[in-house]
């Protein structure tokens, strides 16, 4: 039986996970850009990274990770970055990502669900994340990962024997890695521009829709003064907000706990993702889930059962009771056992092998939790089966 996601559009077709080497038209030429899709049928949320100054860190194992937790993700690189024609600049990034954004909201091919877009901006990329945020519509909201504000960092340098000292450095270490420019150009466009490169100016727009913010309190690179303490403190003003703050004990690349913050964000967006777009069949929503535990016995997890189904956790765990009459433990150790029984009468394997193959590492746990299930080893299981 082919397993439909609650996405999927009459006459899709199965699609598996995949991954995409494309380029889109810029106005200085071809960006380059990697699209991860997730299994599954019809149309699945979209993830939009923009990356940080030079953009060292591309964050292609969260792009990964949330690709198994649903999610399509677009990953490129701006203007005279890392193969993508042109001269850098920064507008000339918030440029290039609009010509992005406008390409994943035109595309028919990779199955983008155009009303579940979020931005996952890095460091500099915060601020571009912001600004596209802020003044599209279609855009649902988005994570904010070490935020690193310019403007901000600017005018904290104002006030001291060299102003902007920290800025100019940050800059340097960027110029190998950036084509056709230099760092008085660069500093200069800060200067002039000091609202267009921080966060802060968007904030009234930023406020009502879902922004998952997580600085590091041992980041170097970019203080949290820089970043993002004067932006909370400003966020006190609007009541309501939809901002969630995380402060974490990591540095400016979270390089300690990559596999928990990817865990955080995936739960974030899901609860945040447009539900009514959900068109969960609830006729073949039971047979539907029954198939996709079955694929993966020994492993399935509720979040990962809710990344399928393009929901939140909370959701998905009530939706299965409502529909099944039975939480996700109890529906999970029914197909299990089940599936011992049919593999005890049906073969000849081993009971440490069916063991493994229906989630249980230990042959003892299984037998016990066997026994506890049918009132019977699985010897005697497998031997009254063979007398009839």
């Amino acid at each position: 039986m082919k397993i439909n996601s609650p996405y999927s559009d009459q006459g899709t077709t199965e699609q598996g996970a995949a991954l995409y080497s494309t380029t889109v038209e810029g106005k200085q030429g071809r960006i380059l850009c990697t699209i991860y899709t997730a299994g599954g049928n019809g149309m699945h949320p979209v993830l939009i990274f923009t990356h940080g100054y030079p953009g060292h860190e591309k964050n292609l194992d969260l792009a990964q990770s949330l690709r198994r937790r649903g999610f399509n993700s677009v990953i490129f690189y701006y203007r005279g970055c890392w193969g993508s024609e042109g001269v850098f600049s920064f507008e000339g990034s918030i440029e290039d990502t609009r010509s992005v954004l406008d390409f994943v909201l035109s595309d028919t091919r990779y199955h983008f669900d155009k009303k579940n877009i979020f931005f996952i901006g890095h460091s500099l990329g915060c601020v571009t994340a912001a600004r596209l945020i802020a003044e599209h519509p279609d855009v649902r909201g988005g994570v904010f990962l070490a935020p690193c504000d310019f403007g901000k960092m600017y005018l904290l340098g104002k006030g001291r024997q060299n102003p902007g000292q920290d800025l100019v450095s940050t800059i340097d270490e960027g110029i190998p890695f950036v084509n056709g420019t230099d760092s008085p150009t660069l500093l200069r466009e800060i200067k002039e521009h000091l609202d267009t490169f921080s966060i802060e100016p968007y904030i009234a727009q930023l406020v009502s829709k879902p922004i998952f913010w997580i600085s590091g309190s041992e980041d170097t690179v970019v203080s949290e003064q820089a970043g993002t303490s004067s932006f909370m403190q400003k966020l006190r003003h609007y009541p309501g907000h939809l901002v969630c703050w995380k402060r974490v004990a990591s540095d400016h690349y979270f390089s300690n706990m990559r596999t928990q913050i990817a865990m955080e964000m995936a739960n974030f967006l899901l609860e945040h993702i447009d539900h009514n777009r959900a068109r969960i069949n609830h006729t073949s929503f039971e047979e539907d889930l029954t198939q996709l535990i079955r694929q993966d016995l020994a492993s399935v997890t509720l979040s990962q059962t809710a990344g399928y189904f393009q929901v939140s956790v909370p959701y998905i765990s009530e939706l299965i009771h409502q529909i099944t009459g039975h939480n996700f433990t109890a529906l999970v150790l029914k197909l299990r056992m089940e599936e011992a029984g049919r593999l005890l009468d049906e073969s000849s394997l081993s009971l440490s092998e069916i063991s493994q193959l229906v989630g249980y590492q230990e042959s003892s746990y299984f037998m016990k939790v066997f026994k506890k299930y049918y009132n019977s080893t699985p010897t005697q299981y497998r031997n009254r089966g063979k007398q009839h």
